[in-house]
């Protein structure tokens, strides 16, 4: 068993570095995104597999301790002839109706949102609820798995996670206000790339642009992000997972985390607002205008700040939750080591691209001096 699936893995992690390699020939403007994608899933991958080991081999002794010995005479005693039951027979087609809808999909849905409540599965289970939204999205349009779908599928998975939970809309429950996050961080953002396409006609055309790849190879490209997405958001499950634990929330390490998270997703949407305002009225594309106050005065990109921070935010509420089980500190620091090596690398492009751009111009030159730090607040250079 062990073998086979470490042979599974492996092929399948070659798959992933074979695309990535593709995405970073062809797709330039994510060369970084691809590989921390790949860094990410084969270390998961490996994750998953112990979980997997572990799992079959408990149930494997479990099975060996109650199977009986199964002879002809215990086949008559368990089946005899009398015993057959007709189809009308209620409790016979309960199990039939069950096995159908299972075989028509319905028992897909139970499996994956039965994962999520306990057991080593749950970022599979987040995978499945990402893939849903992610999947559609790229096959329309191929760079929506990293923007509309990277919001949508956040969006999704916040919702099935409350909705499992059963979480109140209590603005005083801990709970509450970390599922209520992710809501409103999915939600905005998706809404926010969805209006800035259509409005913008330069990034309408950049997103059409990278349509490039045929639709059966966006597929593991779609499947590779919605798990990156998962292990980005399954400090929430775990979280939650811990609600029925005594002092949940009421630790300060938790109640930090849920600050920060808001605290992130409110600047970013204020930096992105407050961009995409400045942008609009903007005569010129090639005359730096800013935006060069409010929250462009704590760093040059205040947006990828507040990104970091929510996600941030987002591990630190989780981690009292975490305890000694590896796999959620694994893939909850996975999710965050992706995301702020992506950041971090956007950032540096985009300032990059926009001193070349714009280097001269004394609105540009005054504003980078005055603001020297292009992401953390007070440390220039960095």
């Amino acid at each position: 068993y062990t073998l086979t699936h470490t042979h599974t893995a492996t092929t399948y992690t070659e798959c992933i570095s074979k695309l990535s390699q593709s995405y970073q020939q062809k797709q330039h403007s994510y060369p970084l995104m691809m590989k921390f994608l790949s860094q990410v899933i084969q270390i998961s991958l490996l994750v998953l597999l112990c979980a997997s080991v572990n799992a079959f081999q408990a149930s494997s002794g479990a099975a060996t301790a109650k199977v009986p010995t199964f002879t002809r005479e215990a086949q008559h005693q368990l089946l005899p002839t009398s015993s057959y039951k007709p189809i009308s027979d209620p409790l016979l087609t309960n199990k039939q109706a069950s096995s159908i809808t299972a075989l028509r999909g319905g028992g897909m849905t139970e499996l994956i949102t039965s994962t999520l409540q306990s057991g080593p599965y749950g970022v599979l289970g987040l995978t499945g609820v990402a893939t849903s939204v992610v999947l559609p999205l790229t096959l329309y349009r191929q760079a929506y798995s990293f923007s509309v779908g990277y919001g949508f599928s956040v969006l999704a998975m916040g919702i099935v996670l409350m909705k499992e939970f059963s979480i109140p809309l209590d603005l005083s429950s801990p709970a509450s206000m970390l599922t209520l996050a992710v809501l409103f961080y999915g939600a905005r953002l998706g809404i926010f790339l969805l209006l800035r396409e259509w409005t913008v006609p330069s990034k309408a055309k950049q997103l059409k642009e990278f349509d490039k790849s045929p639709l059966l190879k966006r597929i593991p490209l779609a499947i590779g992000v919605s798990m990156f997405y998962a292990f980005m958001t399954s400090p929430l499950m775990y979280a939650l997972r811990g609600v029925g634990s005594d002092g949940f929330g009421t630790g300060i390490v938790t109640k930090f985390g849920i600050g920060l998270a808001w605290f992130g997703a409110i600047v970013e949407a204020l930096a992105d607002g407050q961009k995409f305002l400045v942008k609009r009225s903007a005569k010129d594309e090639e005359t730096f205008t800013g935006p060069t106050g409010g929250a462009y005065l704590l760093c040059r990109h205040p947006n990828y700040l507040g990104e970091v921070l929510f996600w941030l935010g987002l591990v630190v509420a989780g981690a009292p939750t975490f305890g000694m089980n590896a796999i959620p500190w694994l893939c909850g620091g996975l999710g965050f080591y992706g995301i702020l090596g992506i950041m971090r690398n956007a950032t540096q492009r985009l300032d990059d691209k926009q001193k070349e751009k714009y280097g001269g111009q004394k609105l540009y030159d005054d504003y980078r001096e005055e603001v020297g730090s292009p992401i953390w607040p007070f440390i220039g250079g960095i």
